[in-house]
């Protein structure tokens, strides 16, 4: 897992093809589960897979600095309670391993680890619906999947099975 043992490798975080941070901060400040952050999540898991940091806050410079996650445990439980809600996302592609929270000086960091879906559960899409609501990773951004994309992974999907 990439590690963030320190605040040098934060600042050295960029948002990119496998690399997401979120502020995780909610409308009072207490932390909260990000509702673009399911974007992320199926753009990754359709893509090549990547890490998701909730609790960095993105400086003009575009380096990060910890924010921090007031309370973590009830991220993590709006987190395993989405990836478990097939009216939320189609399939929980995540273990116990791949989330982690880091308990650093300046504040909580939770960290995701979204694996590359298997050829099986793609494609990974939201709200129960995958025309209009897959994504794909492109750069640093989570593009809604073309119809033609889409059914070329489903076209793989059924002939596995």
């Amino acid at each position: 897992m990439l590690g963030l043992s320190s605040l040098q490798k934060i600042a050295q975080l960029r948002e990119g093809v496998s690399i997401e941070c979120k502020l995780a901060q909610g409308r009072d400040g207490t932390g909260d589960l990000p509702e673009d952050m399911w974007k992320t999540y199926s753009a990754f898991a359709n893509t090549r897979g990547g890490y998701i940091f909730l609790g960095l806050r993105e400086l003009p410079d575009k380096h990060y600095e910890v924010a921090g996650v007031a309370r973590p445990k009830q991220v993590l439980d709006k987190l395993w309670q989405g990836l478990n809600n097939p009216n939320k996302v189609s399939v929980n592609l995540l273990v116990n391993e791949d989330v982690k929270i880091w308990h650093l000086q300046q504040g909580n960091v939770i960290s995701i680890k979204v694996p590359k879906a298997p050829e099986q559960n793609r494609p990974v899409y939201l709200h129960g619906a995958p025309y209009g609501q897959t994504y794909c990773r492109k750069g640093e951004a989570d593009c809604v999947c073309e119809e033609h994309q889409v059914q070329a992974m489903l076209s793989v999907r059924n002939m596995m099975r």
